[in-house]
């Protein structure tokens, strides 16, 4: 069923009510992702998960987010951004609220966290693909991308510095996911009160008439098994796969890492744990418009636009974690990884933009595909963390393989990956010679 098919098809939602609703949304689904990094360093204590454990529990999201991945992408192209913004967010919501009825039954809880995943998949790409579809013009677009992923950033800092307001307060890790869940539910109810009686958002006026928005609307989809066969885009793909690997590091152990490793009180652990993704976000939005300024002047060929920010987010990261990793200094760990957070920032945000320039019309699909490989990163990255953080008694080892991680998949993206419109570059995929020559 098309996006457009139901009675209001004449009347686009306003496309900045949609981006402000989109960001709003995400910051929720970060915070929910993230706020039970704090209830586990809570539930370790009452229950005695072993590091091994607690990463096990947070790698259970990941799952049902990774194996919807692809599927969520697909979704979000057919349904529209209104239908799968309410929706997504009216599912894993319920999740989150019934998570905390039996926390020692362990495959309880994982089952929670998987359903989570499942539910949260389709609403990234969705948001990515309002962006491709309603700012057609690539001096414009990053701004609007970056906005509504901004939320990535912001939401964990919400999510930790609020479950441990709330952990603090009530003494009892059940509330978070009450709390959270409730919000999340109000939410979606309200959204869809409003955004049924529109369509979905589509570019107005002289935007609408460009050479520019004409040919991206004209713009075919290609079969959708190319996105995964083709090796054109496997540069791509592993390039992104680091992200997830890197940022779910942080996002899922940062409280535990600052309280058991560092030995930083628990509630001051998880204030603390919040001030990188504020520096992150803040960092995120400068990226967009920065990129859209490259592009305005001109610097926009082999996607010069998009790599310098997955150069400069990697370089920023790999010196700040490794600082970090090895630094005697509370304070100065804590500052590099506020400075290693705005580097996933940097690096982040071209990738999803990338994904509006190439595919405008199965943003969406490609997104999806994109985070399933990322997905594979974040959840490897919590559960293999917390084996080699037992195994070396110490949080350097995990550290330093996300920083060879980070260097080898964006070495690879930067040189390898084509900066074309998708049709043509699953057409003619880099020839094995041209890849052996260019490594």
């Amino acid at each position: 069923m098309s996006a457009s098919t139901d009675r209001s098809s004449s009347r686009p939602i306003n496309w900045t009510v949609t981006a402000v609703v989109f960001f709003a949304g995400s910051v929720l689904l970060w915070a929910d992702r993230t706020n039970f990094s704090v209830a586990a360093a809570a539930w370790a204590k009452e229950f005695g998960w072993t590091p091994a454990t607690i990463g096990m529990m947070l790698s259970a999201f990941s799952l049902g987010y990774l194996i919807l991945q692809p599927v969520g992408g697909w979704i979000a192209d057919k349904a529209g951004a209104r239908r799968t913004l309410a929706a997504s967010m009216a599912g894993w919501s319920l999740w989150v609220l019934l998570t905390p009825i039996a926390p020692a039954v362990l495959w309880l809880t994982a089952t929670f966290r998987v359903l989570l995943g499942v539910f949260e998949a389709p609403y990234i790409p969705a948001s990515v693909a309002a962006v491709a579809r309603a700012i057609p013009s690539v001096t414009r677009r990053g701004r609007f991308s970056a906005f509504v992923q901004s939320g990535a950033q912001l939401g964990p800092a919400a999510g930790v510095f609020f479950a441990g307001v709330i952990l603090s307060t009530t003494g009892s890790a059940t509330y978070i996911f009450l709390i959270f869940g409730l919000v999340g539910l109000v939410g979606a109810a309200a959204w869809w009160s409003y955004a049924r009686n529109f369509d979905d958002p589509v570019p107005h006026g002289a935007h609408a008439e460009t050479d520019e928005a004409k040919e991206r609307a004209a713009q075919a989809p290609v079969p959708n098994r190319l996105l995964i066969a083709s090796p054109a885009l496997w540069p791509f793909y592993i390039g992104y796969f680091a992200l997830p690997y890197c940022q779910y590091l942080f996002l899922t152990w940062l409280p535990q890492y600052l309280s058991h490793y560092r030995h930083i009180p628990l509630v001051q652990a998880s204030a603390l744990s919040a001030l990188p993704f504020l520096v992150a976000f803040l960092a995120s939005n400068f990226t967009g418009w920065a990129m859209d300024w490259l592009a305005a002047a001109g610097w926009t060929k082999g996607g010069f636009h998009r790599k310098l920010f997955v150069g400069l987010g990697a370089a920023i990261y790999a010196v700040t974690t490794l600082i970090a990793a090895t630094t005697e200094s509370n304070t100065l760990a804590v500052i590099m990884i506020i400075i290693a957070n705005a580097g996933l920032s940097f690096y982040v945000v071209p990738f999803w933009t990338t994904c509006t320039d190439i595919a405008p019309n199965q943003t969406g699909t490609l997104g999806g595909v994109m985070n399933f490989f990322g997905i594979v990163g974040a959840t490897l990255s919590p559960y293999g963390t917390g084996l080699i953080a037992q195994a070396t008694g110490a949080f350097v080892a995990p550290l330093v393989l996300a920083v060879v991680i980070m260097l080898v998949a964006s070495t690879t993206m930067i040189l390898l990956f084509r900066y074309r419109p998708l049709s043509e570059l699953v057409a003619q995929p880099l020839p094995a010679a041209k890849l052996a020559a260019k490594t």
